[in-house]
């Protein structure tokens, strides 16, 4: 059998691909540094991302809104095309680009088309501007949600991908609280284009020379397309650095008989909507569109306002989410990752939507600062959970030749509700001013964290330990 001194000879790699060869020998690998440094550079560019998504959130309280430049109601249609038409468009769209010309193009088209789409915005203050380049810039955010998730899940072996992929998740927490918050406190309101230009700068000089040197193809996708030579090229690679990091003499026996990879040069999508698939697609859409609308982006885009309605300063206000999104965030995803695979997936998303409505509960009835500061942090920590946990069970959803189309498919139409999502939770929270507001409060929980998370417990599939080939038959 194959090793990282046994090589298959090209004139077998047509046959072994078909089979799976590449994906057992990957998947047999001994957990070492390289699949925790490939999982971790997988995770900066997610962090990144979700710091740059938040932008418009963070800035309206203390820029916009004081000066006058547009009111409540605008504010919400500038989330809802950010968060929902941007990151639509760029998760199916550059999803499918990932599928078809590799995991490396996706992160590298996306980290560009953020970069270069979203200086312009820090040089006017006119709304029609504004939406249009934060709406541009969200469509690279989109292809790095569709693509990096589903990256990690495809070089990190099944019995060790719980902990490995919620641990390494935690980086993303960090980086997003750090890079999301600290400069805000530092530069908000006085110098908040540097905010913007902050954005711009990273994804140029960190994201793409991370993609074009430090990552290599996923070796699943080249076997899924039929590439058999650059896939035993990068699994050679990978099994010699395991072999001599893990100390080991040889590397165990790959399990062919529990592997088979259809070979396909294109994206057959309508594979997405019929079948076994279809209906993992229809429920994950509908969980997609019912949380990201209340328990995502109702929660998260109206979170800096509830806090400076509490009467917390702007630099209360991001030293509350700092301290929410990197201690609630990396508390709750260490838990998780020190579970690994003793749980199911549906099961914890279940039970951070429990928590994070308890959280709500408490925070609606207690306004100190004391309270915003632990509350919202137990909050965003529960919503970090049940996001991540649904990024890694939807990608592991789909097979290797529709994975990244799949998840940008589900999670990209999933992103309707944080279209409509922001303007629904505006208006409640206008609405209910005079009683807390606690249609808000009502809104983000109920419906937006109980019924989708319910839905996942009661109709998902189970993939704790799972084969990715055998739980994405």
């Amino acid at each position: 059998m194959p090793d990282a001194r046994t090589r298959i000879a090209p004139d077998q790699l047509g046959a072994a691909g078909a089979c799976g060869r590449i994906a057992a020998r990957i998947d047999r690998l001994p957990l070492t540094w390289l699949q925790w440094r490939l999982a971790l550079i997988t995770q900066i560019f997610w962090g990144v991302i979700i710091a740059a998504d938040g932008v418009p959130a963070k800035l309206y309280p203390f820029v916009w809104g004081p000066q006058h430049d547009f009111g409540p109601a605008a504010f919400s249609v500038m989330l809802a095309v950010q968060f929902g038409v941007g990151i639509l468009v760029g998760e199916y769209l550059i999803g499918i680009v990932s599928d078809r010309y590799g995991r490396r193009t996706g992160l590298l088209l996306s980290s560009l088309a953020m970069a270069l789409t979203m200086w312009p915005a820090a040089l006017t203050n006119q709304f029609g501007w504004l939406l249009l380049f934060f709406g541009l810039s969200a469509i690279g955010m989109g292809g790095v949600l569709s693509t990096n998730v589903v990256y990690m899940g495809e070089i990190v072996p099944p019995r060790e991908r719980g902990r490995v992929m919620l641990a390494s998740q935690v980086l993303a927490v960090m980086v997003f609280g750090a890079l999301g918050n600290i400069p805000g406190m530092l530069w908000v309101p006085r110098h908040y284009d540097w905010f913007i230009y902050l954005f711009c700068a990273v994804p140029l000089l960190v994201l793409v020379p991370l993609v074009v040197w430090a990552m290599p193809e996923s070796p699943r996708w080249l076997e899924a397309h039929g590439r058999h030579e650059e896939a035993e090229h990068v699994t050679a690679a990978m099994e010699a650095e395991c072999l001599r990091r893990s100390g080991l003499r040889s590397l165990p026996e790959p399990d062919f008989a529990s592997y088979a990879v259809p070979v396909t040069a294109h994206v057959p999508v309508r594979e997405l909507l019929r079948g076994e698939y279809g209906q993992r697609t229809i429920l994950l859409l509908v969980a997609w569109i019912i949380g990201y609308a209340g328990i995502i982006y109702g929660f998260t885009g109206y979170l800096p306002v509830v806090l400076h309605d509490f009467g917390l300063s702007a630099n209360a206000t991001f030293g509350a989410l700092l301290f929410a999104s990197v201690g609630g965030g990396c508390l709750g995803l260490a838990l998780c990752a020190s579970l690994g695979e003793h749980l199911e997936r549906r099961a914890t998303i279940a039970g951070a939507a429990v928590v994070f409505c308890g959280a709500m509960f408490l925070l609606y009835l207690h306004h100190t600062p004391v309270a915003a500061y632990v509350l919202s942090a137990l909050a965003w920590g529960a919503t970090t959970v049940w996001l991540f946990n649904m990024y890694n069970y939807t990608a592991a959803a789909y097979p290797t030749r529709l994975r990244a189309t799949g998840t940008g498919l589900t999670d990209g139409l999933g992103h309707l509700g944080a279209i409509f999502g922001p303007l629904i939770a505006g208006a409640l929270y206008e609405a209910s001013a005079a009683f807390g507001h606690l249609d808000w409060y009502l809104y983000v929980t109920i419906p937006g964290a109980l019924v989708p998370a319910a839905l996942i417990a009661w109709r998902g599939i189970n993939q704790r330990r799972a084969i990715l080939e055998q739980i994405s038959m």
